[in-house]
């Protein structure tokens, strides 16, 4: 045993010291590219072998790069140079990608590298000065673009891109705009949009999600919260005082928001319907039931200035969902809700013009030209009313889980649907 251990030793310090160099040639590598500002090493998630921060110089606007830059976080997870690259297009902050806790559910499946991007102006991705003018979904694939062309020739294996929600809605528009970049895509719960208050998701509530009974529950609760109202507003504010909440409008018309949008948030996030309160319940248990479900900070001013941004690329390219106050206008004053993003979200005298012609680009490529995309959505998800649709294009496969929200993913489905999944991508890499 002393024997082994004496002929072993060199070999053992002989490793380390290759893992050192290794760990000390990635972090030199990727300080030697074009644009890198800083890297900072980070404690990583026992899945990869290191992790790094890294602020990556970007144009403000890619057509005009003499306006300025602005930095831009990214954040690496190496496994190997000889392991594919997930490639996560975060829609809003990254601070949560920038944990040694988070990893993608592709890595280990696909046995990945993790390459985390932070949208343009969110999070610590912003300029010192912000023009709304160029926050945009081309200037968000662009900078994609460049983040691919910069670290491709570190990870030469194949690409994926993948995404949450508006995250996945950033894959479909950077793979429209660059097909080429990865060899496949895995978009989550992403919707495609194509106006401002979009109607269908409203209709999907009203017909499409959960069971009829289920519908009619919730339906049921949210009556249930109006004729409740005068009972539950001094409540509702205090409450929102006790949280120094700050509205564009009355506390009263917030009321009635929260009760438009609880529905949505009901749906889209799988609440069971076991727990809607009964008819018995006291005016303390349906307000607590409301908060937990639909919380006023939804409106709140100083609460929504990290997605204000989303906001306004909703306004100008991405489009939202409208409410529905007809089914109620006989329990709530609200009898118009047009117009409210703008009303509820945006300062005074805010102007953006919508264009759908980016989400009608994408649309025409998922026809036609897409191929190794896998859309995954949530059969009771409200998003799922403006998925993305295949429209026929055997080159591309898209999997609803029954029953599933804004929630779902692959690890969340059924052993048939992940196998389906998971043999697709095995296909798709080869």
């Amino acid at each position: 045993m002393t024997r082994f251990l004496r002929f072993s030793l060199p070999l053992i310090l002989l490793i380390a010291a290759w893992q050192i160099g290794f760990s000390q040639n990635l972090e030199e590598r990727i300080k030697s590219l074009p644009g890198i500002i800083s890297v900072e090493k980070m404690e990583h998630n026992p899945f990869f072998t290191e992790a790094m921060i890294i602020m990556v110089k970007q144009p403000i606007d890619h057509l005009h790069p003499e306006l300025g830059s602005f930095a831009q976080r990214v954040v690496l997870s190496n496994l190997g140079f000889d392991k594919p690259v997930v490639f996560i297009t975060e829609g809003y902050g990254g601070a949560y990608g920038a944990t040694p806790k988070y990893l993608n559910e592709l890595c280990p499946l696909l046995n990945a590298n993790q390459l985390f991007v932070e949208h343009r102006f969110f999070g610590k991705s912003v300029p010192d000065s912000i023009d709304w003018k160029y926050l945009t979904v081309e200037n968000a694939a662009a900078d994609h673009h460049h983040i691919v062309e910069l670290f491709k020739p570190v990870y030469t294996k194949k690409w994926i891109s993948t995404g949450i929600s508006k995250g996945g809605e950033t894959v479909l528009y950077h793979r429209a705009l660059y097909p080429n970049d990865v060899e496949l895509s895995v978009p989550y719960v992403a919707p495609l949009n194509f106006s401002v208050e979009e109607k269908r998701h409203d209709r999907f509530i009203r017909h499409q999600a959960g069971t009829a009974s289920e519908r009619k529950a919730v339906v049921q609760c949210q009556k249930e919260f109006l004729k409740r109202k005068p009972q539950m507003m001094p409540l509702f504010e205090q409450y929102c005082t006790g949280k120094n909440y700050k509205f564009r409008v009355s506390t009263s018309e917030i009321y009635d928001y929260c009760v438009l949008e609880f529905a949505f948030a009901f749906w889209q996030w799988g609440r069971p319907v076991d727990e809607i309160p009964s008819s018995a319940a006291t005016d303390q248990e349906f307000f607590s039931y409301l908060i937990k479900t639909s919380s006023p900070d939804y409106f709140d001013i100083e609460s929504g200035k990290p997605t204000y941004p989303f906001f306004v690329q909703a306004l100008k390219q991405l489009g939202y969902y409208g409410y529905n106050p007809k089914p109620f206008r006989r329990l709530m004053k609200l009898t118009d809700t047009k117009g409210y993003i703008l009303k509820l979200f945006m300062p005074a005298n805010t102007d953006f013009a919508y264009d759908p012609s980016m989400s009608l680009l994408v649309k025409k490529y998922l026809k036609k030209d897409a191929n190794q995309i896998l859309l995954i959505y949530g059969g009771s998800d409200p998003w799922t009313a403006s998925a993305a649709r295949t429209r026929g294009n055997k080159k591309i496969l898209k999997v609803v889980q029954p029953e599933g929200s804004h929630r779902t993913r692959i690890g969340t489905m059924s052993e048939s649907q992940r196998k389906l999944v998971t043999e697709t991508l095995e296909k798709w890499m080869k």
